[in-house]
């Protein structure tokens, strides 16, 4: 019993989460993206749940639908002005597109 209540917690929690998810939309675009993704232009934040009701779909690069699995972090890299970046990424070195080596 206690395995079945945990379980219904647990998707019941996914769902909440789903829901809650901030991407980001232009309001004449098709898509939605990760705060991250370099095809994301001008986006702006707009909750999962609106982005899917006003018909946009997920971007086929950044997938931010698989987002809602991964571990998010606050990206650790710092922008020219020597603030720290405000994306969230899920690379394992804790830094988004911008950031990272090259």
């Amino acid at each position: 019993m206690k395995n079945i209540f945990v379980t219904a917690l647990f998707i019941a929690f996914t769902c909440v989460a789903a829901a809650a998810q901030t991407v980001y939309s232009s309001t004449k675009g098709e898509k939605y993206h990760t705060a991250d993704c370099k095809l994301s232009g001008e986006a702006s934040p707009i909750k999962l749940a609106d982005a899917k009701k006003n018909g946009k779909n997920a971007c086929g690069v950044c997938k931010p639908d698989e987002w809602v699995k991964a571990k998010l972090n606050l990206c650790e890299g710092k922008t020219k002005d020597g603030t720290r970046c405000k994306r969230m990424t899920a690379n394992k070195n804790k830094k988004c597109y911008q950031h990272q080596s090259k």
